[in-house]
C-alpha cells in the first residue's frame, strides 16, 4: 500500500471516529466541515442544509478561513451547490479558472476551485450539499473521491440521527398521551402532565444532569401518576378528606404505576424510580418504602418537589390556587423534612422571580 493509501485510511478513521460521537444533526454538519478542512487541506468548507418546507439550501456549518456565511439561504436553481443537487453525478468539480456564471461568491472572494458533494438517501432523497474550495493546488481526483466518502458517510450518520429523533418523538407522543390519559378523569388536573415535565427538565439541567438522566426524568415526569388509572373516581375525585383504607389505595398508585411502566420495553430503572419513590420524603415519613434522605433516588427527589410545587399552585377539588411567593415559602420550610435541601436550594434559585401562573378554567 502506498503513502497515499495510507493517508487516505488514516482520514476515514479519523472521520467516522469523529461521526460515532455526534448525536445531532448540527454536531454531524460540524464535524463533515471541519475535518473537511483539516483533513483534506481545504481553505474552506460549508454544509447547506436542505429545507423541504422552503425548498432551499441553507448554509448551517462553516469551517476555515472565509467571509461568515452561516445563514445564507440558496432557493432552488440558484449556485452551484444546487447544480450538484440536481446533478446524477456525486460530485461536482469546478475549477477556479472556469467558474460559470450562476456561481455564487461574495465580495471580496477569492478565484479557487470548489468541490460540491450532495448528500442523498439511497431513496433519493437529499438532505444538503458539502462543499469546499481551495486557491492551490487545484483538487485532485483523490480529494474528489474523499469528499464523496464524507458525504457518503454524514449521509448514513444523519439518517441515523434522524431516525433516533422520530423514535424519540414518537416515544414523547405517546408518553404524553399516556399522562393525559388521567388528566382526562381529573378535570381540575388538565396542564399538570406538561408543565411538570417542562419544570423538572428545568430544574434538572440546573442541577447539572447529562442529557441521559434528564431523559429518564422527563420520561418519569409524563407517566408519574399513571397508577391512578386504576384509582375509582370516588376516591381520586373526592373533595374532602379519604379514609384510612382510601388513603391507602390512594397510595398504592405509584406501585400500580411502577408495574404498569414496567411492561413498556426500554423503561430504564431510573424511570422506574421516579414513579415509584417521587412520594418518599427526605425525613423518611414518604411512601411506599419509607426512605431517607440520599437513599432516595435522586430523579425522584427532583420530581418530588416539582410535582409538589404544581400540585400547591394550580387548583384542585381540595384547595384553591396558591401565590408562587407562598408555594416557595412551604417548599423553603419544607427542606430537610420533605425535600431535598440541595434541591431545594437549586429550585429558589430558578425559580427566584418568576410570574404568577395564569389560572384558566375548562369548565366553560
Amino acid at each position: 500500500m502506498n503513502p497515499d493509501d495510507w493517508a487516505a485510511l488514516g482520514v476515514l478513521r479519523e472521520l467516522s471516529g469523529a461521526l460515532l460521537g455526534a448525536r445531532s444533526g448540527a454536531q454531524i454538519e460540524e464535524v463533515l466541515t471541519r475535518l473537511t478542512v483539516s483533513l483534506l487541506g481545504t481553505r474552506y468548507a460549508l454544509f447547506l442544509r436542505y429545507d423541504p418546507a422552503q425548498d432551499s439550501l441553507r448554509v448551517t456549518a462553516e469551517a476555515g478561513e472565509h467571509a461568515s456565511e452561516l445563514g445564507v439561504v440558496l432557493p432552488r436553481g440558484q449556485g452551484l451547490s444546487w447544480r450538484a443537487a440536481l446533478a446524477p453525478e456525486p460530485v461536482l468539480h469546478v475549477r477556479g479558472d472556469a467558474l460559470p456564471p450562476e456561481t455564487v461568491r461574495l465580495p471580496g472572494s477569492p478565484t479557487q476551485s470548489a468541490l460540491f458533494a450532495p448528500l442523498r438517501t439511497p431513496g433519493g432523497k437529499l438532505l444538503g450539499v458539502l462543499t469546499a474550495g481551495r486557491i492551490a493546488p487545484d483538487f485532485s481526483a483523490r480529494d474528489e473521491a474523499l469528499l464523496v466518502i464524507f458525504a457518503n458517510s454524514g449521509t448514513v450518520t444523519l439518517e441515523r440521527t434522524f431516525e433516533a429523533e422520530r423514535a424519540a418523538a414518537a416515544r414523547e407522543g405517546a408518553l404524553l398521551a399516556l399522562g393525559l390519559a388521567l388528566e382526562a378523569r381529573d378535570y381540575e388536573t388538565q396542564g399538570h402532565t406538561s408543565r411538570a415535565v417542562a419544570l423538572a427538565e428545568r430544574l434538572g439541567r440546573a442541577l447539572g444532569l447529562g442529557e441521559e438522566p434528564l431523559d429518564a426524568l422527563r420520561q418519569g415526569a409524563y407517566l408519574h401518576d399513571i397508577g391512578k388509572l386504576s384509582v375509582p373516581d370516588g376516591v381520586l375525585l373526592k373533595p374532602g378528606p379519604l379514609t384510612p383504607a382510601e388513603r391507602a389505595l390512594m397510595r398504592d398508585h405509584v406501585l400500580t404505576g411502577e408495574a404498569l411502566v414496567r411492561c413498556i420495553p426500554a423503561m430504564s430503572p431510573e424511570v422506574l424510580a421516579v414513579i415509584r419513590s417521587h412520594h418518599e420524603r427526605w425525613d423518611g415519613t414518604g411512601y411506599p418504602d419509607g426512605l431517607r434522605g440520599e437513599e432516595i433516588p435522586f430523579l425522584a427527589r427532583i420530581f418530588a418537589l416539582v410535582d409538589v410545587f404544581d400540585a400547591l399552585t394550580h387548583a384542585r377539588p381540595y384547595h384553591a390556587a396558591r401565590p408562587v411567593a407562598e408555594a416557595l415559602d412551604i417548599i423553603r420550610a419544607e427542606a430537610g423534612r420533605h425535600f431535598d435541601p440541595g434541591v431545594v436550594a437549586a429550585f429558589l434559585g430558578l425559580m427566584e422571580g418568576q410570574p404568577e401562573p395564569v389560572e384558566r378554567s375548562f369548565r366553560g
